[in-house]
């Protein structure tokens, strides 16, 4: 029997994906950049870690340090005030958290975005999911390198006073799920509605395909 759950990013918890693109198209218009980013554009961006990548890979460089920064701040604003209208667990996420507690497993929030990023999601979850039911929530203060990295997770198994056998973690993309894996943690995927994955990704054992079932990953 494992000793903690690992919900390992903002994505495992909710579906931000469609809120995150209509924010940076606004930010692109906001900014006269005239391109805009469609739904298969944007799953194909989202293999590429963090909101600043994804624009420079996608203007081949065109745009500037200080533009690419000024777009990124505009659509974190826009996308703050998305969250706040209203967002929702995704399938059986708050099942899988009250079940925890009531197990009595360490419980972990491993994502390594803002504090102001995370506060957001908070507030836009405050209906829904008691954030002091989590032992541990980490940021990128806690850590140097981002996901894919191992840093954020080996960081959460000291806090935890846990080892990586007693732990599950529960990603949604291959790229967070290879930061657990990389610590020796088992690891589901969870890919959200924008995922990137095949029939390769579905096949594994350690897929889960549209409800977090916390019963089929203790074992």
């Amino acid at each position: 029997m494992k000793k903690a759950l690992l919900l390992g990013s903002i994505g495992v918890l909710t579906e931000t994906s469609e809120l995150q693109r209509q924010a940076y198209n606004q930010a692109l218009k906001a900014n006269d950049i005239h391109y805009r980013w469609n739904t298969g554009t944007y799953c194909k961006l989202l293999q590429e870690p963090g909101g600043k990548k994804r624009l420079s890979s996608f203007d081949g460089g065109i745009l500037s340090t200080e533009k690419i920064t000024k777009i990124h701040n505009d659509k974190q604003e826009i996308f703050e005030t998305l969250v706040k209208n209203g967002i929702e667990p995704r399938p059986g996420c708050l099942d899988a958290i009250k079940k925890c507690k009531k197990l009595g497993l360490k419980l972990g929030f491993i994502t390594t975005t803002t504090p102001k990023t995370i506060a957001v999601i908070k507030e836009g979850l405050t209906n829904y999911i008691n954030f002091d039911d989590f032992d541990l929530i980490t940021s990128d203060e806690c850590v140097n390198l981002q996901k894919p990295n191992p840093e954020a997770y080996k960081y959460a198994l000291r806090k935890l006073e846990i080892s990586a056998s007693d732990a599950v973690a529960v990603e949604d993309t291959k790229s967070n799920q290879s930061a657990a894996s990389l610590c020796g943690i088992d690891c589901y995927l969870f890919p959200g509605e924008f995922a990137t994955i095949d029939y390769r990704d579905m096949a594994e054992e350690k897929f889960i395909p549209d409800m977090l079932e916390l019963s089929k990953i203790l074992d």
